[in-house]
């Protein structure tokens, strides 16, 4: 299912719910003369929604995958091979999975079985043989073991370790994960992706569905045999998927990954990042509305935290992740992981950790222009202080020497974060974060001084007082409402 697809499933089920029954009704027959195909998925989507359950806190792109095969026979009880079925154990868009018994080995699996679109081609079977075969050539202990590829009977089906334990979206159900717990944890996968790029393996599918916490409280990431190799010396660069579709799943998936373009290991760290936000927030930092979302997504823009994280110096970890463009983020899964390692350990990681760089925010434009303008407006108060001067009586130079002053301090200050924005924007958040207090005192003292000369002046010179006092209502409505708005805008308030 191409990212098309998921909007109009996300779109028409967004609009369903809000209808009473006969309403929905109407709306799916009328959708099913035009496309049957999209009226059956949301309907499967509506027979499972309940309205005392939290099913409608869960955008419909994160649940569709795993009602795409609803349809689908169980094979418990049944022999697959030398394997019995002993239960099922999850659905999802990649296949049903089956804990099952491998009678030759006399052990218990995970056993996948893959949909049909993985096994009537025989080029896409052959590039998933090579694939898995690449992802079973290595084992690390945050990775579930991918034992074997099996064809059998004309149906492919993947063995690999069963994990006991629960995963990652069943333990943040519960609310995010405590600090020290929820680093060990991003350590943990971090680690596993680092091991597994280094062997030219992109994951394509991160999500928390795909991550066990195991009964000893320690981390495996699943579905690794249905990983990519990204080797430019091996056949297998060739998408496994046709142009114009991509596997995973959007909620977590890059902008260049929904978009069908090319892709490499920074697609995992993008998942990465909107995995880590969920784990520490309990939220989606795109949101859940469907059109939100993707649009954010495409630009890296993730909301506003609606909590502070509890982990000093995290966020722009996250928000390097999140970025856009592949080249912002982290170039590998060792500089992320090896980030992760300063925060546990507190070794210098507010010094160490690089944002991301603050001009690729689609408001910064804006965040810069307000700069400029209240630099000019800043360095104007000294030249109409010192007009109003012979006006002012004993304290007329006093006045005019402290405006002076404050001013070419905000005029500095302002410069030089518009200095920094320019040669160095990675630093400008942090940057900014220490001097704008100053700037705020400066301009605050300033509006005070312009304020008690208009009221000197008001009789002798009316309109010059007019202009005193918009000056200060400018000053004050920039540092209460268009400051904020803007540094928002640009994306340096939390990084």
């Amino acid at each position: 299912m191409n990212s098309e697809r998921w909007k109009e499933v996300n779109a028409l089920f967004h609009t369903a719910i809000d209808l009473d029954a006969a309403g929905r009704a109407k709306l799916l027959t009328d959708t099913a003369v035009a496309d049957p195909a999209l009226a059956e998925e949301v309907r499967s989507l509506l027979a499972r929604h309940s309205p005392d359950e939290t099913f409608l806190e869960v955008a419909a792109w994160a649940v569709a995958a795993d009602l795409m095969l609803d349809d689908e026979p169980s094979l418990v009880g049944q022999h697959v091979g030398s394997y019995t079925i002993v239960e099922e154990i999850g659905r999802g868009g990649m296949g049903v999975v089956y804990a099952a018994r491998d009678e030759r080995l006399g052990r218990m699996v995970a056993l996948k079985a893959l949909p049909p679109e993985y096994t009537s081609d025989r080029t896409r079977r052959d590039r998933l043989a090579r694939e898995a075969r690449a992802a079973a050539a290595f084992a690390h202990e945050a990775i579930a073991t991918v034992y074997a590829l099996e064809d059998i009977d004309g149906a492919l089906y993947i063995a690999s370790e069963l994990v006991p334990g629960q995963t990652l979206r069943e333990e943040v159900g519960g609310g995010p994960l405590a600090p020290p717990l929820l680093i060990t944890t991003l350590i943990e996968i971090a680690s596993g992706l680092a091991a597994a790029h280094t062997r030219g393996i992109v994951h394509r599918d991160l999500k928390p569905e795909n991550i066990i916490r195991r009964t000893d409280g320690h981390i495996k990431i699943l579905d690794f045999g249905l990983a990519r190799i990204d080797d430019p010396g091996l056949p297998t660069m060739t998408r496994l998927t046709e142009p114009g579709t991509a596997p995973g799943t959007p909620g977590y998936m890059a902008p260049e990954q929904l978009s069908g373009g090319d892709i490499d290991a920074r697609v995992d760290l993008f998942a990465f990042g909107v995995l880590a936000w969920e784990l520490a927030t309990g939220e989606h930092p795109f949101g859940s509305n469907p059109a939100a979302m993707l649009a954010r997504m495409a630009e890296g823009r993730p909301l506003t935290l609606s909590r502070q994280l509890q982990v000093a110096g995290l966020d722009p970890i996250i928000r390097r992740c999140l970025r856009a463009l592949p080249a912002e983020r982290y170039p590998t899964a060792d500089a992320l992981l090896e980030d992760l390692r300063r925060l546990q350990t507190g070794s210098g990681a507010h010094a160490t950790v690089v944002p991301p760089p603050a001009d690729s925010a689609p408001g910064f434009w804006w965040w810069q222009f307000h700069q400029r303008m209240m630099t000019v407006v800043d360095a104007a108060t000294p030249v109409l202080a010192w007009l109003v001067r012979p006006a002012l009586g004993t304290w007329r130079m006093q006045i005019f020497l402290a405006i002076l002053a404050l001013a070419t301090a905000a005029v500095t200050l302002r410069l030089n974060l518009l200095f920094t924005a320019r040669v160095h924007s990675a630093l400008l958040a942090t940057h900014r974060s220490k001097l704008f207090r100053w700037i705020v005192l400066s301009e605050m003292a300033i509006a005070a001084l312009l304020l008690v000369i208009a009221g000197t002046i008001a009789d002798a010179r009316p309109v010059t007082a007019a202009i005193l006092v918009s000056l200060a209502i400018v000053m004050g409505a920039s540092v209460a409402v268009i400051e904020p708005t803007t540094t928002a805008a640009a994306g340096l308030e939390s990084q």
